[in-house]
């Protein structure tokens, strides 16, 4: 309460000072100076309600400020939910594609190539779950990867003929702005996909 009402009067102070100078013909304002004065003021305002520096406090919904100062920001939600179609004659290494898109909000999941590319550094969960027809001696093995690097993998199978198997796995990570995910083959051989695999994840926090 103590630092809403030094923000009050800082406030206060500056527009008093600002009215004082332009009402003061022998006084001018030069705008590179006012301008720096504000980028300085609106820093400290982000500052103030976010922690952070050089936050932008146009992303700041002044009406829903609560009333400890912790601000809610005016960010799309980011989450996508997609299936995959029947796939055969994969191998090792492929990038699997979800192809047949339910839900993408804010259009960050690429069907076409089957990765999702993360539009601010932030918390994310990640969902997939395989559902795999095995032919012979072979298993069904596939990880969550970001940029490359494996986080968490799924592996399921059996060694005979004509089984159906089903896995799924969760993941929550950290992941950097611009980062790559997707879903890709780690053991795999005569092995069939079936339609209802899918592969989702959202937005939890921007850190």
């Amino acid at each position: 309460m103590y630092s809403e009402i030094q923000l009050g009067i800082i406030f206060v102070s500056l527009g008093f000072t600002y009215s004082q100078k332009t009402t003061n013909n022998s006084d001018r304002i030069i705008l590179s100076d006012l301008q720096n004065r504000v980028n300085l003021l609106e820093r400290f305002i982000g500052r103030f309600l976010t922690g952070k520096d050089n936050f932008n406090i146009s992303n700041i919904n002044a009406l829903k400020i609560h009333h400890k100062g912790i601000p809610t920001l005016n960010t799309s939600a980011v989450a996508f939910s997609a299936r995959s179609g029947d796939k055969s004659g994969i191998s090792v290494g492929f990038i699997l594609k979800f192809s047949h898109v339910i839900t993408n909000l804010g259009n960050h999941y690429n069907p076409t190539d089957g990765i999702f590319i993360a539009p601010v550094h932030g918390l994310y969960m990640f969902h997939w779950t395989m559902n795999c027809y095995t032919s012979g001696s072979s298993h069904c093995g596939t990880s969550l990867m970001i940029n490359g690097a494996e986080k968490v993998a799924i592996f399921s199978g059996e060694d005979g003929s004509g089984y159906h198997h089903t896995g799924s796995n969760s993941a929550i990570l950290e992941v950097q702005e611009g980062d790559h995910v997707w879903i890709q083959t780690r053991s795999w051989s005569n092995v069939r996909i079936y339609d209802w695999s899918s592969f989702s994840g959202c937005l939890m926090s921007i850190l």
